[in-house]
């Protein structure tokens, strides 16, 4: 499949995540938008020196490509300087062949003759802006220059126009005592930030819709989380990571980018780095990083041990007295897919209905939940144990009158046509023994139902055919046969077996 067609399989036009600036599809955050007009208005009421700083990869070129779009066609006569390793007298003959000026034979001449153009071009009432983008690289000298260059005034306003752009180093550069004079000059300095966590998804829907998306691509809260967390915000690595994602969704014919697609780009991309993956992987929930636990291996072959979940034998109803009320974090509710966030309990807090935009474990916020989520919320604080943990997620239609939908510690609700499962797990995570505890009642309980054979040994590692046993059981209950643990494949086997026997 070429690039083009992985696009063109997606509904869009082009690519909505190109790794060159693209000044045509400009995200304004409030922000930027703010600091965009600022830049604009001192360019054109000629006030002289303005500065542009930002990491790499935070848009500063696309952002200078905006803004000379934007200044065209307003009377503005601009020069790009993107070479800035050259330096002094060669700089100049930069600036003044892209003025369209013939560069003069020494600095005095080359001054005098983009002096008098600039004179000239003042007088048609034209605006003359010089832009020097990557100016960390230049000397003091040539920033030397840079400031005769902005002395060039009439009475009341400046002959040229100065946009510098670079990196945080620029800065320091600026404060060294030799170019206090530049910088007093400065008249406008903005820096550029990565994207808040709450503007990614905003973004991402721009960006696939400017490109043709029409609303056919989404990207789920969970996979928002983690672009941010990998990427900090950072514009550049975002494209990347997002890029890679649309790949993904064209292999697999779907339109949704979820957290996994999004792990597994990242940790595709070296430009992310260790660091990048370290952030992702933090980002699963502790209980879940728990089933990789247990590497005790005998062999070569990798094994996942099971964990954190209630085959491990917890508390039952003789525990103490001493049961806390709770309160319940919001999760994303009633979503059209994939497991709402886990939200542990909290100790010593009142019960009561969630409020409406509670902020979840994910950072997003919860809709307003109605009535029979919020009966089997309540139905289920009054019975939770300290640190349990409240799941949601949706039935497939074959489980809906299940056994598990009636099971201890959980509670089955309806929102229109759809049926919905809360439950309560245990949330604290569990040693690496115990670990290898759960994983053997779980491969115990795979025998009972035929789908592992009983004389494989219940070593408590979670090799091969564990796996495919546990998607064998999968795809019998309606869910994706991932043979991965996960909370709602757990909660079925447990009651599913129990009714069995």
């Amino acid at each position: 499949m070429t690039t083009s067609s992985v696009y063109a399989s997606l509904g869009l036009s082009r690519n909505p995540f190109p790794p060159t600036p693209d000044a045509g599809s400009y995200f304004f955050t409030p922000r930027l938008e703010e600091d965009f007009a600022e830049v604009a208005h001192c360019i054109q009421a000629h006030k002289g020196f303005v500065l542009l700083t930002g990491e790499v990869g935070l848009g500063k070129s696309t952002m200078v490509r905006r803004l000379l779009d934007t200044l065209e066609g307003k009377k503005c006569n601009s020069a790009l300087i993107l070479n800035t390793f050259l330096q002094d007298t060669a700089l100049l003959s930069a600036i003044q062949e892209d003025f369209g000026l013939t560069p003069g034979e020494t600095l005095e001449q080359g001054i005098a003759r983009l002096t008098e153009f600039l004179i000239a071009r003042h007088q048609a009432g034209e605006t003359n802006l010089l832009v020097i983008d990557d100016a960390q690289n230049l000397t003091v000298q040539s920033l030397e220059l840079v400031r005769l260059l902005c002395n060039l005034e009439t009475g009341q306003e400046k002959l040229l126009q100065i946009l510098l752009v670079g990196q945080p180093e620029l800065e320091q550069t600026l404060a060294a005592p030799e170019l206090r004079q530049l910088k007093s000059r400065i008249v406008k300095h903005a820096r550029l930030n990565g994207l808040r966590s709450d503007e990614v998804a905003r973004y991402f829907d721009f960006r696939v819709n400017a490109a043709g998306a029409e609303g056919r691509l989404s990207i789920e809260p969970a996979a928002v989380d983690m672009v941010y967390r990998a990427t900090g915000g950072n514009l550049r690595q975002i494209h990347l990571v997002l890029d890679r994602c649309l790949y993904g969704l064209a292999g697999v014919r779907s339109a949704l980018v979820t957290a996994e697609l999004v792990r597994r780009a990242v940790a595709d991309l070296p430009a992310l780095g260790d660091d990048g993956v370290a952030r992702v992987e933090a980002t699963r929930p502790r209980r879940r990083a728990a089933w990789i636990a247990a590497g005790l291996l005998a062999g070569t072959a990798a094994t996942l041990a099971v964990a954190g979940w209630s085959l491990v034998p917890h508390r039952g109803a003789d525990a103490p007295a001493s049961r806390a009320s709770a309160t319940v974090s919001a999760s994303p509710a009633l979503l059209p897919s994939d497991v709402a966030a886990a939200a542990p309990m909290a100790e010593g807090k009142p019960s009561g209905v969630l409020p409406e935009g509670l902020p979840s474990a994910q950072g997003q916020s919860a809709p307003a939940p109605d009535a029979a989520r919020v009966r089997c919320e309540d139905q289920l604080k009054a019975a939770a144990l300290p640190g349990d943990v409240l799941q949601v997620q949706r039935l497939p239609a074959t489980l809906a009158r299940s056994p598990v939908a009636s099971a201890g510690r959980s509670c089955p609700f309806a929102s229109g046509q759809e049926h919905w499962l809360a439950w309560l797990s245990p949330g604290d995570a569990r040693h690496i023994l115990v670990a290898q505890d759960a994983t053997r009642v779980v491969q115990g309980r795979l025998k009972r139902l035929g789908l592992l054979d009983v004389r494989e040994l219940d070593d408590g590692l979670f090799g091969p055919k564990t796996g495919e046993a546990l998607s064998r059981f999968q795809q019998q209950q309606g869910l994706a046969p991932t043979g991965k643990p996960d909370e709602l494949t757990f909660l079925l086997l447990e009651h599913l077996d129990v009714s069995a026997r």
